[in-house]
C-alpha cells in the first residue's frame, strides 16, 4: 500500500464514529416514521432517503473541497486500499463516515431544539441556501434529462470511456424527486447542528499548557557506529555546522537531522528528555540509548509558530472527542428508530 494510500485512508478513518456502523435495534415507541421512505428518526427528527443523498452529496462536497489535492481521483487513490478486501470505496464512505455525519446531524438538531429557536433571519437565510441548492443540483439536474422534443426521455448517449466510467461513481446520487422542503429540511439540520455545536464549544472549556503544545525545533543524529558518531561530536567541537556535517558525513540512520518535535514523538525516552531541556543553540554529547548513539541541537526550544499549529490541533482533538461523547450520551437515551435495510440498499454514487 502506497504511502499517499495511508495518507488517505488515516484522513478518513478520522470520521470513525465512536458508535461503530452496526446501526440501532428498532425501539419499541411510537415514531411519525415511513419504513420504506425514512432512514432515521430520533426523537422529533426524521430523515428520509431524499435528503439522506442531499446530506451525502454535501458531506462528499466538503471532504473533495478539504482534502481536493488527494482526492483528485478517489477511486485510483483508494485502488491499493481495497484490493484484496470486499470493502469498497462508496461503502466505505458510507459506513465510516456518512452514517456519522447521519447521526451527529440528527442528534445535534434534536439537541438544539431542546433549549434554543432559529432566530427569522436564519430562516430566511436557510430558506435562501435551500432554494439555491435545489435550483443548481435538483431542478437543473432534471430539466437537463428531459429531451428536447418534451417527452422526458434521455437520449441514449454514446458509450462512456473507462475515464469516465470509473469518475461516474464518484458523484453523489441525487434523485430528481428530491423536493425543495426536503433541501429546506437538510439545511436546517445542518444549521442547528453547527449552532449547537458552537454551544458544546464554549461548553467544552478546554486548557492545554504551553508544556503539552511545546513544539522544539531540532537536529537529531543517529549512529549504530561509536567510532564515527565520536568523530561527529569532535568536528561540532571544531566549529562544524551541525547540519552541514550531517550531510556531508552522511553518519545519520534517521531519514531526517532537522525536525520539529513535541513530547509525543516517538523517539527514545532519553532522547525526548534531552531535547526538552537543552537550551536554545546548545548541543547534547554523544548519548547511548536502545543500541545506538545520539547526538540532538536545539535551534529553537519553544517554536511559537509551530506550538500555536499544535495548540490549535490538538485543541480541535478534544473539542471533537467532546462532541462524540455528548453525542453518543445522547444517542444512548434517546428514541430511535434506524432502518438498516434501507441504509445497506442506499446507493451512495451513480
Amino acid at each position: 500500500m502506497s504511502k499517499r494510500t495511508i495518507a488517505v485512508l488515516m484522513l478518513i478513518s478520522m470520521l470513525v464514529s465512536l458508535y461503530g456502523c452496526s446501526g440501532f435495534s428498532k425501539k419499541t415507541s411510537d415514531f411519525d416514521y415511513n419504513a420504506e421512505t425514512d432512514v432515521i428518526c430520533m426523537d422529533k427528527h426524521t430523515v428520509n432517503f431524499n435528503e439522506l443523498s442531499v446530506i451525502a452529496f454535501l458531506f462528499w462536497e466538503t471532504l473533495t473541497a478539504q482534502y481536493s489535492e488527494v482526492y483528485t481521483n478517489p477511486a485510483k487513490v483508494f485502488a491499493p486500499a481495497f484490493t484484496d478486501s470486499e470493502m469498497t470505496l462508496d461503502v466505505y464512505i458510507k459506513e465510516y463516515g456518512l452514517y456519522k455525519e447521519l447521526l451527529m446531524l440528527t442528534a445535534f438538531s434534536s439537541r438544539f431544539d431542546e433549549e434554543n429557536k432559529l432566530s427569522k433571519a436564519e430562516e430566511n437565510e436557510i430558506a435562501s441556501d435551500a432554494q439555491a441548492f435545489y435550483d443548481s443540483k435538483i431542478k437543473a439536474a432534471a430539466i437537463a434529462a428531459v429531451s428536447s422534443d418534451g417527452t422526458g426521455i434521455t437520449a441514449p448517449s454514446e458509450t462512456p470511456s473507462a475515464n469516465e466510467e470509473e469518475m461516474k461513481r464518484l458523484v453523489v446520487r441525487l434523485p430528481e424527486n428530491v423536493t425543495l422542503e426536503e433541501c429546506k429540511h437538510v439545511f436546517t439540520m445542518y444549521k442547528k447542528a453547527r449552532k449547537y455545536q458552537a454551544i458544546l464549544r464554549k461548553a467544552a472549556n478546554l486548557v492545554i499548557s504551553d508544556e503539552e503544545v511545546r513544539v522544539v525545533s531540532c537536529g537529531i543524529v543517529k549512529s549504530s557506529n561509536e567510532a564515527a558518531i565520536r568523530k561527529f561530536e569532535s568536528d561540532l567541537k571544531n566549529g562544524n555546522d551541525f547540519f552541514m556535517l550531517a550531510e556531508s558525513s552522511g553518519i545519520n540512520e534517521l531519514p531526517n537531522t532537522q525536525y520539529a518535535v513535541t513530547r509525543s514523538d516517538d523517539f527514545p525516552d532519553t532522547i525526548m528528555d534531552t531535547i526538552m531541556e537543552l537550551e536554545d543553540k546548545k548541543t547534547s554529547p554523544v548519548i547511548f540509548c536502545d543500541d545506538a548513539y545520539y547526538i540532538v541541537t536545539v535551534i529553537d526550544k519553544f517554536d511559537e509558530a509551530l506550538s500555536a499549529k499544535n495548540r490549535e490541533r490538538k485543541l480541535e482533538i478534544m473539542i471533537n472527542d467532546y462532541y462524540e461523547k455528548e453525542c453518543s450520551n445522547y444517542i444512548g437515551r434517546a428514541k430511535i428508530y434506524f432502518n438498516r435495510e434501507g441504509w445497506e440498499a442506499f446507493e451512495l454514487f451513480r
